[in-house]
């Protein structure tokens, strides 16, 4: 998933919809996809990108260090990266949910993986009717709960 990371942390922070949760589900959200930055500057080897920041571990100390502060933004900490994970489940690159117990990838090989940085990953994502389909979904469901929500009138 690419755009459809944005209507995805929208729609968790509409659960506690308020300026500081969206910030912070928006942050929290594409928090694993950080490791392509550092994967730029050339300080990790090639290949970084969709290893440890995509992992129940990761997510499972990330959420834990939150809800020593808030136990509240824990949770949304956890669901917001499990979420994440849950988009990219669908990339032929696959994950390694399990690390560091396994260094099993998971992938539902739904569509195809187009790399993670610039114009050709976008145009080769949305080259894919699954990536409309997908996306669409999400967009969907935002819609429902911004709806829900009274954010916006039915």
């Amino acid at each position: 998933m690419q755009l459809g990371h944005v209507p995805l942390a929208l729609a968790i922070a509409s659960y506690d919809w308020n300026p500081k949760t969206v910030a912070f589900c928006l942050a929290m959200h594409f928090l694993p996809n950080a490791d392509s930055l550092i994967e730029r500057t050339g300080l990790v080897p090639p290949k970084f990108h969709c290893t440890v920041t995509h992992t129940l571990t990761f997510a499972a100390v990330v959420s834990g260090l939150v809800a020593l502060v808030s136990p509240h933004y824990g949770v949304l900490t956890l669901v917001c990266l499990v979420t994440h994970y849950l988009a990219d489940l669908g990339s032929t690159v696959g994950l390694p949910l399990l690390w560091p117990f396994s260094t099993r990838k998971f992938s539902l090989r739904t569509f195809r993986d187009t790399d993670y940085w610039g114009k050709e990953m976008y145009l080769g994502y949305y080259r894919q009717p699954r990536a409309w389909v997908l996306e669409g979904a999400v967009v969907a469901f935002l819609v429902y709960r911004l709806v829900a929500t009274g954010v916006i009138a039915a």
